[in-house]
């Protein structure tokens, strides 16, 4: 393993502007390969690696670091990237998407319908769970059959509303065995979709929630199925052996259809919450691969490599809120006016995000472009930089339609993380609106689980920080976050005219025509002041050099080491 001797500088000027972010989906076969790499394709990822020089009795070990546990080992409970990364590794599903390759999972092959409805899956029979039981069409039955079931109260059931009467199931308007998944034989499952869904494939390729899970493991452990590692069973590429002190071992799944192309015998991840600790980690040679802290990202600007992950961060309103002020329009075009994301980022992330004016993602696929090529936001967002006359002018109509004479009486709260860096981004914020805009800005602190379990799900806030990153390489993951009837509407914003686009484009079949629909509602968003756009996260990390085949992907799994080899 080679050792890093960079110091760890804690200088507190950055430079700002760093270039050099590779695009969103990328592989790594060396470090500086992976910023150049656009895609990786299915001979990349089933690669093997050359270890002809390798040491044949050297152990590979992978070890890296997060910096916050996973909510849950539960597949059908998951809600994080960081849950559906370590799905990604010990489930499989139908499917496999590797940074947007899809590949033949457990189904060899499929077809799918002329109306693009029905999905007819070809399950592999030499496909088995980690303790030797085959894998059957009955295990996904059942399973999406869990997802959507009340009773499971799975925080993610709204990602199986695509199929056939999975809402109504979903609500208890329907039983689950009429969910619209039939296993015909144990070899054959049929998945009925409400409505035709392009990314459906990419979808449960990257979603742990569609993973198989085995009837007869999740009764006979109910509440504590998944608690530990050894409480489950494992049908993808690894196995989980330990979880124990922050700390999760996994192993490669013997059993596992294509176990010839795992290359590791190991892989370590530590939860270590101190970014620092972590990046000291790396520098001792204790960790292969690392997240670096944007404080940090100028002092290994000549050996960190950068990619745009696809989160979207930005300052959510509650529209059912009690404040008055957060119900006006003017007084919420006042302050995406008033903000600057240029000085913003600069101020709060070192320079190294990107300051952002939109809610869908940049880098999503359009056709043979990007959604950030083909459709100017700023023909229709608000500036980067803001624009303090128009800030004013709305700020001075809504001072006069709320009967307030003085800006200083307009106050609003912002509920943030406990979180170093979130605090210092809320502060930052707080100072240049207060500013701006002569308003009264406080701060609320909670903790992460409670912003989630707490806050934003029951509406107790007046505005806060939040961001999303896309479950699906598809403009609705990002917009159905306001939609009127959305699971996941925790701005409780009502929109007609929106919601009537976003349900059309369910149904609409040109895909043109389709996007346009999408950018459309997008544009009420910013025409409304449904929110705060604030950045597009780049992410930085450092990783050594005998490490090949690691992968990175802005839907659902941002890191990716199932096909990772070490290599000397």
């Amino acid at each position: 393993m080679k050792r890093r001797t960079l110091a760890i500088l804690l200088a507190a000027t950055m430079v700002v502007g760093l270039a050099g972010c590779s695009s969103s989906s990328s592989s790594s076969d060396s470090p500086t390969a992976a910023a150049d790499s656009a895609e990786t394709t299915a001979e990349t990822s089933d690669s093997s690696g050359d270890t002809a020089d390798a040491d044949s009795t050297t152990e590979k070990v992978f070890r890296y670091s997060v910096s916050t546990e996973p909510t849950t080992l539960d597949p059908t409970k998951g809600n994080s990237i960081g849950d559906n990364e370590i799905q990604h590794a010990i489930t499989e599903g139908l499917v496999r998407n590797t940074a947007g390759e899809i590949t033949p999972g457990i189904a060899e092959t499929w077809e799918i319908s002329d109306d693009g409805l029905t999905y007819t899956f070809h399950l592999r029979e030499d496909s088995y769970w980690s303790d030797g039981e085959q894998i059957t069409a009955q295990d996904f039955v059942y399973s999406l059959q869990r997802l959507m079931d009340p009773d499971t109260a799975s925080p993610y059931a709204f990602i199986g509303e695509y199929i056939k009467n999975g809402l109504a199931v979903e609500t208890g308007e329907m039983d689950p065995s009429e969910l619209g998944v039939t296993a015909e034989d144990d070899f054959t499952l049929v998945v009925e979709l409400e409505n035709p869904t392009s990314y459906f494939l990419s979808l449960i390729g990257s979603s742990g929630q569609f993973a198989p899970l085995r009837q007869d493991v999740v009764e006979e452990y109910g509440t504590e199925f998944a608690a530990t590692a050894d409480k489950n069973v494992y049908s993808g590429p690894y196995k989980l052996v330990s979880s124990e002190n922050n700390e999760y071992i996994f192993e490669p799944n013997e059993y596992y259809w294509d176990a010839e192309s795992i290359n590791l015998d190991r892989v370590e991840l530590s939860v270590i919450d101190n970014t620092d600790t972590a990046l000291a980690m790396y520098e001792a040679g204790d960790l292969d691969y690392v997240s670096v802290p944007t404080a940090y990202v100028e002092s290994y600007s000549d050996t960190a490599i950068c990619w745009t992950n696809g989160n979207v961060d930005y300052l959510l309103f509650n529209f059912d809120c009690d404040n008055e002020a957060i119900q006006n329009k003017n007084f919420r075009l006042a302050i995406n006016y008033a903000l600057s994301r240029t000085e913003y980022n600069t101020l709060a992330n070192s320079g190294v995000y990107d300051g952002y004016v939109g809610l869908v993602f940049s880098g999503l696929t359009v056709g043979d472009s990007t959604y950030g090529e083909t459709y100017d936001l700023s023909s229709y967002s608000y500036p980067v930089d803001g624009d303090q006359d128009k800030a004013q002018e709305y700020l001075a109509a809504a001072m006069e339609e709320l009967g307030v004479s003085d800006a200083s009486e307009l106050s609003v709260t912002i509920t943030i993380t406990d979180s170093e860096s979130t605090k210092k981004q809320g502060e930052v914020i707080q100072d240049l609106l207060q500013t701006a805009l002569g308003i009264t800005v406080n701060l609320e602190q909670r903790t992460y689980s409670e912003m989630y379990s707490g806050v934003l799900d029951v509406g107790d806030y007046e505005m806060a920080f939040t961001g999303w990153g896309p479950d699906y390489d598809d403009p609705y993951t990002y917009l159905e976050l306001f939609l009127g009837t959305g699971n996941y509407n925790y701005a409780n914003y009502n929109n007609e005219e929106f919601d009537e686009l976003l349900n059309a484009s369910v149904t609409e079949t040109d895909e043109t025509a389709r996007m346009d629909m999408l950018n459309q509602a997008e544009q009420i968003l910013m025409e409304d002041g449904a929110f705060v756009p604030l950045q597009q996260r780049n992410a930085w990390y450092l990783v050594d050099d005998d490490v090949t085949g690691l992968n990175f992907y802005f839907c659902s799994v941002n890191i990716d080491w199932v096909y990772v080899d070490i290599v000397s």
